[in-house]
């Protein structure tokens, strides 16, 4: 009967299938909340689920058509959110790039897919003009509601109709979207979603988050906000640019949070930081969150201890863990790595745990290579307790990416019974319990003479001096024979002012690593003001940027 279902054409198939039947459930209840110059105006999910009928009906008027690959540079707001559902109606797949990825890797992502429609921002049609070979595959031009010569305005054609737009009838593995990683480890490369992946993530956050119908919501990533319409809450738009959270302003944010009672909020840890601190400056408690889930990196403890002070007492905070390419994996309670995980990951050799494999997902640790692995069976396992690299099956993971033959080779694994494993590239093992450990990216591990050094079990013993905020691992040299280095960020105000300072500091930081077998051949320390981090969060470590870095200051010391 399964099988039955998934290879037979419905519209229940169709992600965008929740949008109308949201819409009859929850006729009146606010869809989206938007800022509007100093206001909040919002849409009904009556309003959202016409407007992407009627804008469907525009883009099929003007010569779109099923199949077809939609690149969307919309701002978050509720025409982007009608958009997406629109295109998913129509059986249009939906491209998303990351405008904080750079100029030139953003261009050779359009050039990759060949778009056959561009949906953008008059800034953005601006740039179609400036780049013209990145966009020779584009057919149809559509600006929202700006003027743009050559474009179709999608929201000015869309008032002429008001007549229902038929959900397209899918089966569950067509291809929904394609959604491009942020590329901050190696290139950005567009992720493969299928209509079934999206349905298997929505019924994951329900069960995860036991979120209700009516909630608020506040996403800190501009795409979570479709979530929040596939399981009817309401969509609190903030008041940030999406590619650039560490400059947010935290007090439009509290002001919002408050103003709407909000009662989940999303955001990476760098959001996070700047709110916090105006919390506790201002004395302010977030008295209606009872959820806060952060995603891009592991959130740091100080950072997890000092957000449960600004929240109520029965708030929990989550960070997920997955990637673009698996969303999620696992889970962990902040308050359980409070009480249990972050005292290890302090000590050192542990790593950061991110909590047990979710229901229904696959989770095994495999020996460390840089070669395509074709096959996936037990002899590529390592032992119990032993790091390796992490590799994934289940609902939520993407088969492919799109046109890309050697990523493809390199992350996807076949088992000889038709399913494919994801290689996250993340590096991690199992403790006795079941508890899954992330030790780093594979790409960044330092392979010295002495043996291999995990980055993020190493860093976890000098993040836990006081003086210290954030520190990074990097090999410079040739893999095999790489000389580790300990990049050291500290605090505000405790940056050593002389040479003798950094020498102390130094002593201190690598006392802590003396007696430990391996990390004891730890010789370099160096300290930076700031370390340089990934565009799509803002807190990802560039660690290959400091790697260059640290090579070059190894020559003056």
């Amino acid at each position: 009967m399964a099988d039955d279902k998934k290879n037979k054409k419905s519209a229940e198939a169709n992600i965008a299938s929740h949008l109308p039947k949201m819409a009859k459930t929850c006729k009146d209840q606010d869809a989206v909340l938007y800022p509007v110059k100093k206001e909040y105006e919002g849409w009904s999910y009556e309003e959202l689920n016409k407007n992407a009928d009627a804008y469907a009906h525009a883009m099929q008027k003007a010569g779109v058509t099923a199949g077809q690959k939609a690149l969307v540079f919309l701002t978050p707001g509720p025409e982007l959110i009608a958009c997406i559902f629109a295109l998913f109606k129509m059986g249009v797949i939906p491209v998303m790039l990351d405008p904080g990825m750079g100029r030139e890797r953003l261009l050779g992502c359009i050039r990759h897919v060949s778009p056959d429609v561009f949906i953008g921002i008059r800034k953005a049609q601006l740039a179609r003009f400036f780049y013209k070979s990145a966009f020779t595959s584009v057919k149809l031009n559509f600006t929202a509601d700006e003027w743009f010569p050559g474009c179709v305005q999608i929201v000015k054609e869309a008032a002429k109709y008001s007549e229902p737009f038929p959900v397209k009838e899918v089966l569950p593995d067509d291809t929904a979207a394609i959604l491009f990683t942020s590329g901050s480890t190696g290139k950005a490369k567009g992720v493969v979603y299928k209509h079934s992946m999206f349905q298997a993530q929505v019924k994951y956050l329900k069960e995860l988050f036991d979120f209700k119908v009516g909630e608020l919501d506040m996403p800190g990533y501009p795409l979570f906000a479709l979530f929040d319409i596939a399981l009817g809450m309401t969509s609190v738009i903030p008041r940030l640019d999406p590619s650039k959270p560490a400059a947010c302003d935290p007090a439009l944010l509290v002001q919002t949070m408050e103003e709407f009672e909000v009662t989940t909020c999303q955001g990476s840890p760098v959001i996070w930081r700047r709110v916090t601190d105006y919390c506790k400056d201002e004395e302010i408690v977030l008295e209606t969150l009872k959820r806060v889930i952060t995603f891009g990196a592991p959130i740091p403890f100080a950072l997890l201890d000092d957000m449960f002070g600004i929240l109520p007492e029965d708030a929990e905070i989550y960070t997920p863990y997955g990637a673009t390419e698996s969303l999620p994996v696992a889970i962990i309670p902040g308050s359980e790595v409070l009480d249990n995980t972050a005292k290890l990951t302090a000590e050192g050799d542990a790593g950061v745990c991110v909590g047990k494999p979710i229901k229904g997902m696959d989770v095994r640790i495999i020996k460390i290579t840089d070669e395509p692995i074709e096959k996936f069976d037990s002899s590529i396992l390592v032992e119990e307790g032993q790091v390796g690299e992490i590799a994934v099956h289940g609902p939520v993971v993407t088969q492919e990416y799109y046109n890309e033959p050697e990523a493809n080779a390199l992350s996807k694994m076949d088992d000889g019974q038709g399913r494919k494993w994801h290689r996250m590239g993340d590096t991690g093992y199992f403790d006795e319990h079941h508890n899954l450990w992330f030790c780093g990216r594979k790409a960044h591990r330092v392979d010295t003479e002495f043996g291999t050094m995990f980055p993020v079990k190493v860093e976890g013993m000098a993040n836990n001096h006081p003086k210290v905020l954030r520190s990074a691992l990097v090999g410079v040299g040739e893999r095999g024979k790489q000389t580790p280095v300990l990049v050291v960020q500290p605090k505000d105000g405790c940056y050593p002012e002389d040479e003798k300072q950094e020498e102390l500091f130094s002593r201190q930081i690598l006392g802590r690593y003396s007696e430990h077998e391996l990390y004891s051949h730890i010789k370099k320390v160096l300290f930076r003001m700031d370390f340089p981090v990934d565009p799509r969060h803002n807190v990802k470590i560039d660690r290959e940027e400091l790697a260059v870095w640290a090579e070059e200051e190894l020559k003056y010391k």
